[in-house]
């Protein structure tokens, strides 16, 4: 029997085909490990970038901090950041750093991380940048949008002219700034600087009071960038006791009830520092500080402006502290103001306001006076806003407090109110707009009024941020003390620009 011949087309190759399919799965297998060492280095070089991340944004935190003013620190703490966080600055890995506001810092950091399949590639090291920013909120500004805190309603507009503060007639106060003596009772309005709940024939009744911080209050001088000096001036700096509490600044032994009346008032000027938040910290500022008896100096200061001191500041500006304090045994209200002035007076106006805090007079007003009660800066939105009110809104007869947004809308909030013990005599909810007099009887005399706003998520404001406070009554005299907090993180990473 013959064998069938094969013929071309046959379904079984030649012995010499069979070999042409070694180098295709050769090539597969290349592509296939480069594949995969790409996806491990790729892998590996993720891990890096988010750790050189992590360490931008440590850096942005830490240095933020320190600005405007303190440059070094600034430098040293962003590199000692990167440092910890597995990327020390050197070699490989560079770091920079710029300002883009006052309180906003960026931080990028370079640096390389090696490869490892990928070096059969050809690919030894692979570069990698991160950027962060980071911005602290300043202290929630009281009071003042403006160079001047405390220009009462008895202060002509040619007086602040004089003075060099004229622009401050364009902000409308209404209040003095205020402290009492510490021999005072602290029912009259002023529960930080007063070491009594009540006085009696001269000495303390009652108890100590659990309030009472000696350092008294402090205020934000902040002087924007590009200033060569600025001068801080003070208006009626001492105690000089007036006939009546509507007489100019209103100050009064009348709140001294026996105590003497007439306290020492002290005032002193602090350098920025890196704790922004904390303004009992600071460095005092040499040659800037001013200590007044009750009556002394009425000559150089009363009812009249005068400088505490010329500072010359680094060029990038700062927060600069002013501390007023009382002193001596004795009681009553001094009310006066602070204004300041730059040099060059062009560009970007240098502000005063209160930190965390105010204590304030108002007189020679009637019906309603609307006061500046605190910043709220669109960066806040989503957050709660918490204010207190010490001892507010008294009267002969009917009279309610009230919070104003900046567009002159009121807000809801829950209220309430509590006396020194703690213990809640009253609290409410809706809008806040809260009767505080109701037939010449007050209700929060001698306590704390809390409300609690939130701040919508959608909060915004234009170039005036400023919340207010109505008091409405038919003669708005009140001795008062105000808080405000905003609850949230201080420091914080922002979005890139």
């Amino acid at each position: 029997m013959r064998r069938p011949a094969f013929h071309a087309g046959s379904a079984t190759p030649h012995l010499h085909e069979r070999g042409a399919a070694l180098p295709l799965i050769a090539g597969v297998l290349a592509v296939l490990l480069a594949l995969s060492a790409f996806a491990v280095d790729l892998g590996w070089l993720y891990l890096n970038r988010a750790r050189l991340q992590r360490a931008a944004d440590a850096a942005a935190l830490a240095g933020v901090i320190h600005l405007p003013s303190d440059i070094p620190s600034v430098e040293e703490d962003t590199a000692d950041a990167a440092a910890a966080n597995g990327f020390p600055v050197g070699g490989d890995t560079t770091l920079s750093w710029k300002a883009l506001d006052d309180n906003k810092l960026e931080v990028t950091l370079n640096s390389t991380a090696p490869g490892f399949l990928s070096r059969v590639m050809g690919f030894e090291t692979f570069s990698l940048s991160a950027k962060a920013t980071a911005e602290y909120v300043k202290p929630v500004p009281m009071g003042s949008p403006s160079s001047c805190f405390g220009v009462g309603s008895n202060m002509s507009s040619s007086v602040l002219n004089s003075a060099g503060l004229g622009h401050c007639n364009s902000f409308t106060q209404n209040f003095w700034a205020a402290i009492n003596g510490p021999l005072t009772a602290k029912e009259h309005g002023d529960p930080f600087a007063v070491q009594c709940y009540q006085v009696s024939s001269g000495s303390c009744s009652g108890g100590a009071n659990s309030d009472y911080r000696a350092e008294g209050y402090y205020y934000a001088v902040e002087i924007p960038s590009g200033k060569t000096s600025f001068t801080v001036k003070l208006y009626d700096a001492g105690f000089y006791d007036r006939p009546n509490f509507q007489t100019e600044t209103g100050d009064g032994d009348g709140l001294a009830a026996s105590a003497n009346g007439g306290m020492t008032t002290h005032y002193r000027l602090y350098a920025p520092d890196s704790t922004p938040l904390d303004p009992t910290d600071n460095s005092p500022v040499s040659g800037c500080s001013l200590t007044l008896a009750a009556e002394e100096g009425s000559s150089t200061h009363k009812n009249k402006w005068a400088n505490l001191c010329t500072v010359n500041p680094p060029s990038g500006g700062g927060l600069y502290v002013l501390r007023v304090w009382s002193t001596a045994n004795q009681g009553g209200n001094n009310s006066y103001s602070i204004g300041v002035t730059t040099n060059p007076a062009t560009g970007a106006m240098a502000r005063v306001y209160g930190i965390n805090d105010m204590s304030v007079f108002t007189n020679g007003t009637t019906g309603t006076a609307t006061v500046y009660l605190a910043e709220i800066d669109p960066i806040h939105a989503g957050k709660k806003l918490e204010l207190r009110f010490y001892d507010p809104g008294e009267n002969n007869n009917n009279a309610w407090v009230e919070v104003k947004r900046p567009d002159g809308s009121t807000p809801n909030c829950s209220w309430f109110s509590e006396d020194d013990s703690g213990t809640q005599t009253h609290s409410g909810s809706g809008q806040c707009r809260i009767q505080s007099t109701s037939g010449g009887n007050a209700r929060f005399n001698g306590q704390w009024l809390t409300a609690i706003i939130d701040i919508p998520s959608t909060y915004t404001c234009s170039s005036d941020c400023f919340w207010k406070m109505a008091l409405d009554m038919d003669g708005s005299q009140d001795r008062t003390t105000w808080t405000a907090r905003v609850i949230g993180n201080p420091v914080r990473l922002v979005p890139n620009e």
